[in-house]
């Protein structure tokens, strides 16, 4: 597994090739890079950061958080070593992540973005293969795949030794495409799989903030192994 961090989808113990990742993604959406510089020692936003947001009292726009191994204000719990918060600040471009102290995440006033209201449900980008619309229509989310399917039975278990189970090696291409329904302007961005029961889910690594108009790609992709984070600037409405 590269990363701790990154959803990797696979059978435990079967000889299988590990899932690629998601190349660059291109197409028609404007995509603008985002500067991430993690302290040595400190949890990356990419991949799998929890969204956070504060409500504004003014009725503007609300202010998004990420916050990596931030617990926040409803748990409880301390946070894990190393945990970073960082703020969503709007720019003409895009966005830039600015650093804030993790604390901030643990006021009453911001709180993390439950499951359900998530402007982006949980299935988005985390199957083999199907669609999701985001909750306001505007962005639809499809991933396919071209190519050759093999069954097979494969150890099952940590070691591979606890019985075999069903599974199904891939060769070829997955496409997953993210199209904002209004413009119809679209991002895709492919995975090469080779003789691979395993395959990535990046659902945690694409944020959208539809009062910001942004998506943010957050290690959903990636160039030579390394994570790549950018920001899309959605059209006007």
């Amino acid at each position: 597994m590269r990363s701790a961090r990154t959803i990797w989808l696979w059978v435990l113990a079967a000889p299988a090739v590990q899932a690629a990742g998601f190349g660059p993604p291109e197409g028609t959406l404007p995509l603008h890079p985002l500067t991430v510089t993690v302290p040595a020692g400190a949890l990356s936003p990419l991949r799998s950061a929890s969204l956070f947001r504060e409500e504004s009292s003014t009725g503007a726009a609300p202010t998004y958080y990420l916050g990596a191994g931030v617990a926040g204000s409803r748990l409880q719990i301390p946070d894990s070593p190393g945990a970073t918060a960082w703020q969503v600040v709007p720019t003409a471009d895009c966005v830039r992540l600015e650093p804030v102290p993790p604390a901030l995440l643990h006021t009453p006033s911001v709180q993390a973005v439950l499951v359900q209201q998530n402007p982006l449900p949980m299935e988005c980008a985390a199957a083999f293969e199907g669609s999701c619309t985001s909750r306001d229509d505007k962005l639809r989310i499809t991933t396919t795949f071209e190519g050759r399917r093999r069954a097979a039975r494969v150890g099952g278990g940590f070691f591979g030794t606890e019985g075999t189970i069903d599974t199904t090696f891939y060769t070829g291409v997955r496409t997953l495409s993210i199209e904002h329904l209004p413009s119809r302007l679209v991002l895709r961005m492919q995975e090469r799989l080779n003789n691979s029961n395993g395959y990535s889910a990046p659902q945690t690594a694409i944020r959208y903030l539809p009062e910001l108009q942004r998506l943010l790609l957050l290690g959903a992709s990636e160039a030579q192994g390394m994570p790549l984070a950018q920001c899309v600037a959605l059209p006007p409405r």
